[in-house]
């Protein structure tokens, strides 16, 4: 099973970080930025609209670009970059690579220990996930995180 392979809107999304990791060496550096541009002015980052976790929307968001950034090391060539941005609704997290050619696949039943949870894991936390492939032969997988109420101006 896969993705559903669509862009998601953007609209008037501000950008709020940008990370390059090379290795899994990188992913922890990137954990602790993203929870610090967190939660961003946005109430999608606090909220927790999942029931069934006991995680914030801050370790969702965390949680999922760790396994979408594990994956991408894993099966695309090169590093990947990681892309957050807001817009006081809700927030986008993507994770861009070089392998266009290389879908995300959903796996199929496994072992526990065997890995290939990782879109499963993003699936539930966020609100959406998708992908698509770019014009630059990039591929960009993304998951966004949405909460009914804009926060308060501050």
């Amino acid at each position: 099973m896969t993705c559903t392979e669509a862009p998601p809107r953007v609209g008037r999304m501000a950008l709020v970080g940008s990370w390059t990791v090379r290795s899994v060496h990188e992913l922890s550096g990137v954990r602790h930025a993203l929870a610090d541009r967190l939660p961003c002015d946005c109430a999608a980052a606090t909220a927790d609209p999942v029931e069934d976790t006991a995680l914030s929307g801050v370790e969702r968001i965390v949680l999922v670009a760790s396994e979408l950034v594990s994956n991408a090391l894993q099966h695309a060539d090169g590093p990947a970059t990681v892309r957050l941005l807001c817009d006081g609704r809700s927030v986008l997290l993507e994770v861009v690579d070089r392998s266009p050619d290389v879908p995300p696949v959903v796996a199929s039943r496994r072992p526990p220990g065997e890995g290939g949870f990782g879109l499963h894991l993003a699936r539930r936390a966020a609100h959406t996930v998708g992908w698509y492939r770019t014009a630059r032969d990039e591929k960009r997988v993304w998951a966004r995180f949405t909460d009914p109420s804009p926060l308060a101006p501050r």
